[in-house]
């Protein structure tokens, strides 16, 4: 294979771009470095990042430049560093603007980005940075005003370094000037006069530091997903400086509230009682002054690509022009209800994760295996989603089926067999036992079109303006909101059912794990981690009263009208109750499977398998009593991208049944945790807390549990269980005032058979809707082994 690998450096100043240039080809003369002849090629973009970043985009969408031929090609892959942690500059409201309107406009899905930022968050440490003992930055800050000056045209003597101080940067005198007109293209800028006053401060720069949850919120409001990413401290709470690498994927759930959007403003007397506080006006005015000059005058002029050796044009063996996905959408990364109606960006994010994992994950000709023997095969919940949409929205609005009608008849209701006894299972539509009678994944795949159509036109005709035909009612909200959340829960029992199999393919437009890199990462935390003072049970020492569920009363969608605010549950989460919480210990983290593995192999003898019902179904296990003691017992851990190493895996939270971790639990001479308890203690350290947290697709795996712990900085951060739900010791049933659903009534009762146990939380493959919502509650059979699910170990008090 020949690689050409082509270096495009950015810089505003053409004097130094050429300068770096140069440096490189001298190297590459020398003979210092690879030896890699004409496979690296040198080339110069003359401009500031927007330039740039707008320079890549063009070339990822036409092939006509010929100098960027080699950018065009559909093999091409790209990769942007901004390693210089400038990010800092922007307020983290427009940082994400940056991010997602232009940086992400520049990434394919063959591009990748290396963002430096810094994380310190210690101020000495921050202050010394930008006010050294030597005086170095002092003298480039105060130099600036100069080049100010002459920026604006100005005499040195109206604004020059010996008139302002650099502590909290200030003026000395009182300074008047008046700025020319300048000439722009097609536009002038009037004359314009300001005032600073003695004693005024003067913002010169922001360098915002991110914490590392900020900068996971920052990417994640910006639609971009962090693959992985490398610190100067395994401190995962407070490093100085972190690298990041990020990519645009197939689809994004926002997890995050959105940053508030701010503008630049001088610190007030409180942030910094030293200085009085004085009038904004002439700084908020030079500011003005100098935007409207530099946008006419600054030299940032893109440059002609300046090449360093003559590029041999690589050959393009497809002959195709690159492929790239559509630009995001402001409209996408918007905020969300945690219950409230979907947006129509909601469901199109939605039905990307649903096609990323039916169409492109699970191969055509496996569609009729059933991974699992307690579910239906893989087509029949293609099938499932829409006409379970298509019979909701039929009953609304009182209309007829979508053709052809007898798909409701096959796909209404899925089965969910005793694991005991499968003869005793709920209702469900009758099946077709012969794969020949199954629909063709065509006929599935127009009829899923239709339902999407239709419920596209429901969201087109909504609303008060004139034209709009479909009024928003309380009711309509719950109906499509009933309809998301179906979709997006048997989006995840897709998964777990996947994760059994040897079929799957990876999540397409997602990069794979490094696991050798990322198991790396992760011994060092844990490492750190156990070194916490933190380290230790978490103790509710005085009776706690809990407020558990909401109230979203579905009697009440006929006599109130709709309101953005709602909160739409499921019959089960209403209404709210007072429930009393006796004092408990628990533990600060769920159980790994390093430690569980210690639990099933206590005891056992040396030509002693582990007993088949303690192995959870997340493992894959081989014994072979003939082997040395250390490969004994082979484990590899299952997941969508096939069976990794148990080293990789052996700080993940175990992925196991209710019954195997309630085993594990009396072994530590615990239990598992009530719902109650459970709840409790993610009141405290609630899933929406940390944008670190791996719900919602961050990551298509577990991550190591972190505990809740303090920060050298002296403030609480919340830790996270890993990305599973939580089994409780709590049988799932009837609560004080229960009501079934009217739109769907065995939704929960069906279920209230003394078989199923509670789970809270969610899991990595759980949408954020769902996952923040504390109200939500999930269920399965105490001993169904299949679930993303794991636990913790509480204790009597």
């Amino acid at each position: 294979m020949h690689l050409i690998f082509s270096n495009l450096q950015l810089d505003l100043e053409m004097e130094q771009l050429n300068s770096t240039l140069s440096a490189i080809q001298l190297q590459e003369d020398s003979g210092v470095g690879p030896e890699v002849g004409n496979q690296v090629q040198g080339h110069g973009i003359c401009g500031t990042y927007t330039q740039g970043l707008d320079w890549i985009y063009k070339s990822l969408t036409t092939t006509s430049h010929a100098k960027t031929a080699e950018l065009g090609k559909t093999e091409c892959r790209k990769a942007i560093l901004w390693l210089g942690s400038s990010i800092g500059n922007f307020s983290p409201a427009e940082a994400v603007e940056f991010l997602r309107d232009e940086l992400g406009r520049a990434l394919d899905r063959d591009s990748r980005a290396l963002i430096g930022i810094d994380n310190c968050q210690l101020a000495e440490k921050v202050r010394l940075a930008y006010d050294d003992r030597q005086g170095v930055t002092k003298k480039f800050i105060l130099n600036a005003v100069a080049v100010v000056a002459r920026h604006l045209g100005l005499p040195e003597s109206v604004l020059s370094p010996k008139d302002f101080n650099y502590a909290y940067l200030r003026a000395k005198r009182d300074i008047s000037f008046k700025v020319a007109p300048v000439d722009g293209i097609g536009s002038k800028v009037q004359a314009t006069s300001t005032r600073i006053k003695a004693g005024e401060l003067i913002l010169i720069e922001r360098s915002y530091k991110f914490s590392p949850d900020d900068a996971y919120r920052l990417f994640d409001q910006a639609g971009l997903r962090v693959i992985q990413k490398w610190s100067d401290s395994p401190d995962q709470v407070a490093p100085t400086h972190t690298l990041y690498l990020i990519e645009r994927a197939a689809f994004h759930f926002v997890r995050t509230p959105p940053w508030a959007s701010t503008e630049d403003h001088p610190l007030s007397s409180a942030e910094l009682p030293v200085i009085q506080k004085e009038d904004s006006s002439g700084w908020q005015s030079l500011r003005q002054i100098w935007a409207k000059n530099s946008k006419h005058s600054l030299p940032v002029r893109i440059s002609d690509t300046h090449q360093l050796t003559p590029a041999s044009k690589p050959p393009n063996p497809q002959g195709g022009n690159v492929s790239i996905g559509s630009e995001p959408s402001k409209g996408e990364f918007g905020p969300t209800n945690s219950g409230g109606l979907p947006s129509m960006s909601d469901w199109i994010t939605l039905w990307k994760a649903w096609d990323t994992v039916t169409i492109g994950m699970i191969p055509k000709d496996m569609l009729h295996q059933k991974p699992i023997d307690l579910r239906h095969a893989c087509l029949f919940y293609l099938g499932h989603i829409p006409v379970f949409a298509d019979i909701h929205l039929s009953r609304y609005f009182d209309a007829a089926t979508t053709e052809p009608h007898w798909f409701a008849q096959i796909f209404e209701r899925g089965i969910d067999p005793n694991l005991e006894d499968p003869s005793k299972c709920n209702e469900h539509s009758p099946f077709p036992d012969q794969e020949s009678e199954w629909p063709s994944l065509e006929e599935v795949l127009r009829f899923r079109d239709k339902l999407r159509t239709r419920l596209t036109g429901v969201y087109d005709g909504l609303g008060k303006e004139p034209g709009r035909k479909i009024r928003l009612t309380r009711k309509l909200g719950r109906v499509l909101s009933m309809i998301y959340e179906h979709e997006a829960m048997h989006l995840e029992t897709l998964l777990y059912m996947l994760q059994q199999t040897h079929f799957v393919n990876h999540p397409p437009e997602f990069t794979p794990p490094d696991w050798d890199s990322l198991a790396r990462e992760w011994d060092s935390a844990v490492e750190v981690e156990a070194q916490s003072r933190e380290a230790g049970l978490i103790e509710y020492s005085t009776l706690q009263i809990l407020t558990v569920g909401h109230d979203d009363l579905e009697q009440d969608d006929s006599s109130k009208p709709f309101s953005e605010v709602h909160e739409y549950g499921w019959d089960n989460e209403s209404p709210s109750r007072k429930v009393e919480v006796k004092p408990f210990k628990l533990e600060a983290t769920t159980i790994t499977n390093q430690e569980y593995l210690e639990f099933v192999l206590q005891g056992l003898s040396d030509s002693e398998p582990i007993p088949h019902h303690a192995i959870p179904e997340s493992w894959g296990y081989i014994f072979d009593s003939s082997d040395q003691e250390s490969k004994r017992h082979q484990v590899k851990i299952k997941t969508i991208y096939g069976r990794i190493h148990f080293n990789f895996a052996k700080h993940w939270p175990v992925q196991a049944s209710g019954s195997q971790l309630e085993s594990f639990a009396k072994w530590k001479g615990g239990r598992l945790p009530t719902a109650d308890e459970l709840r409790l203690y993610l009141f405290d350290n609630p899933i929406s807390l940390s944008a670190q947290n791996p719900i919602g697709f961050l990551n298509w795996h577990p991550l190591p549990p972190q505990r809740p712990r303090k920060g050298i900085d002296g403030r609480w951060r919340g830790g996270w269980n890993g990305g599973v739900w939580e089994w409780t010791s709590t049988t799932f049933g009837p609560h004080p005032n229960f009501k079934p659903s009217e739109l769907y009534p065995g939704y929960s009762k069906d279920f209230f058979d003394g078989e199923h146990n509670i789970l809270l939380g969610g899991s990595w493959a759980t949408i954020p809707r769902i996952a923040h919502r504390q109200s939500f509650v999930n269920w399965y059979q105490f001993k169904y082994p299949y679930v993303f699910a794991g636990g913790r170990v509480a204790y009597d008090y």
